[in-house]
């Protein structure tokens, strides 16, 4: 299933324990004030494994899935 939404959507799902993988591109880019959805993907690694893809165009891949 894919999850569409903004950062409280995906929080709400990471708090209810319901998301198995995910996959987040990372701009370098700041587009202004928002909401982030962490400050270091590390945050994550207590209930995910986590490898990270840089691309050559700056994006880097932060691809998540369950311990």
């Amino acid at each position: 299933m894919r999850i569409g939404g903004g950062v409280a959507t995906v929080r709400a799902f990471l708090e209810a324990d319901l998301i198995d993988q995910m996959h987040c591109a990372v701009s370098p880019v700041e587009l202004g004030s928002g909401e982030r959805l962490w400050t270091n993907p590390g945050e994550l690694t207590d209930r995910f494994h986590l490898e990270q893809i840089p691309s050559p165009s700056g994006v880097v891949h932060h691809l998540f899935w369950r311990r």
